[in-house]
């Protein structure tokens, strides 16, 4: 029968127990692979068409995430430059819109998670008010609240993205408002587009 541990005998002939044991959850995860994001086929991935095959490539980054041990939900926002954090955020305003087409809460789920993700690795942290606001329309939308998908999420993301989410929550309704962001809606059913 196999060890749970490896043992190497050290210079003077004493075991020594490697740290890494077999089965052990991080050493059989492969690191979230936010490098793609960098890619230049994600320039101009707000005016693609929704769906597209790149919110599919997003969305198993988001789902590789989600299933990722806390420790390696980290790394993955450690690795996030300002660029992959750009396409993380326009991703969920991809995902606002898919929200209110489907009528489902799960887009807004992954949607909050990349913009939470995405947070403190942006140029200039004001790019995700717009991506929250469009969030929050589209849970309204769609029954819930962004208190809510907040509440879903607050496991999954670091402490100072939930603080700014929340802070975003507790914002003045016309302050989360579409009208005070410059954006609005178009469109309608498979059409339906925040913009």
């Amino acid at each position: 029968m196999k060890s749970s541990s490896s043992f190497n005998l050290d210079t003077t002939g004493r075991e020594t127990i490697l740290s890494r044991r077999k089965g052990s959850r991080e050493a059989e995860q492969p690191p979230v692979g936010v490098a793609r994001l960098k890619a230049k086929r994600f320039n101009g991935y707000l005016g693609y068409a929704i769906p597209h095959e790149l919110d599919s490539e997003v969305d198993a980054l988001i789902q590789a995430y989600r299933d990722h041990s806390a420790s390696g939900r980290q790394r993955a926002i450690d690795d996030l430059n300002a660029r992959s954090a750009s396409a993380l955020s326009v991703y969920g305003q991809r995902m606002a819109s898919t929200a209110v087409r489907s009528g489902s809460i799960e887009p807004l789920v992954r949607g909050l998670i990349a913009v939470g993700m995405a947070e403190e690795r942006l140029d200039d942290a004001r790019e995700n008010l717009y991506l929250l606001v469009a969030i929050n329309d589209s849970a309204t939308l769609i029954g819930t609240s962004i208190q809510s998908l907040i509440s879903k999420v607050s496991g999954l993301l670091p402490p100072r993205a939930l603080e700014k989410l929340r802070e975003f929550d507790q914002r003045q309704e016309q302050d989360k408002s579409l009208e005070g962001m410059g954006l609005r809606r178009f469109g309608s059913g498979q059409n339906f587009l925040y913009s």
